[in-house]
């Protein structure tokens, strides 16, 4: 398990920290390609998230994370 801030973050700090993006730099470039979706809705910008229960990150196809 993780520890997650409760406190709003950037999306691609989020990505990182659940290993679904390597790196900041590359979680921002998969935003930017329209491949990371929140909740099954398409994220085109890096916005500030908080971490809450039951969120589902979606990093391309197969790559999935659900909060909890």
């Amino acid at each position: 398990a993780l520890a997650l801030p409760s406190k709003a973050i950037p999306l691609s700090e989020l990505l990182n920290k659940t290993r679904l993006a390597s790196s900041r730099s590359e979680a921002r470039r998969l935003i930017s390609q329209g491949g990371v979706r929140v909740d099954g809705v398409r994220q085109t910008k890096d916005h500030m998230f908080s971490p809450r229960k039951g969120m589902v990150l979606q990093v391309g196809k197969r790559k999935f994370a659900k909060i909890a």
